[in-house]
């Protein structure tokens, strides 16, 4: 996303990874589809190795070469999790504590404001 102007003029800035006021929504007509490919990736991996085509497997389901081949499986069913396009990204203006939230998987935000100044601070983890 880069940069989002808040409605209150706040300019809430994307650049980085785990940044406190950052989230992601799974709507629940994607969890099925999200757990499902989990499964399978787990079980096609395992096949793989269990029949000795591991590498096979990394060169079916990634870009090898870039892709490492001797990463550890747990990496790579991460990896393969693929969620991004089944996620919409949800922000909180450190500012006023809107929240924006991505509609679909456009570079449009939908705001959504507080009930109160105390509400400041949902998506920092705690």
């Amino acid at each position: 996303m880069g940069k989002l102007k808040c409605k209150c003029g706040h300019i809430i800035v994307d650049q980085t990874d785990n940044i406190k006021y950052k989230g992601y929504i799974l709507p629940d007509v994607y969890v099925d589809d999200v757990s499902d490919n989990l499964t399978n990736n787990i079980d096609s991996l395992l096949t793989a190795i269990k029949n000795g085509k591991r590498l096979e497997w990394i060169k079916n389901n990634f870009d090898v070469p870039p892709y490492p081949t001797n990463l550890k499986e747990s990496s790579m069913i991460h990896d393969s999790l693929n969620i991004i396009d089944k996620t919409q990204e949800i922000f909180e203006c450190e500012n006023c504590g809107r929240i924006a939230i991505q509609i679909g998987q456009t570079n449009e935000f939908k705001f959504f404001s507080p009930d109160s100044d105390e509400n400041k601070g949902l998506l920092n983890g705690n």
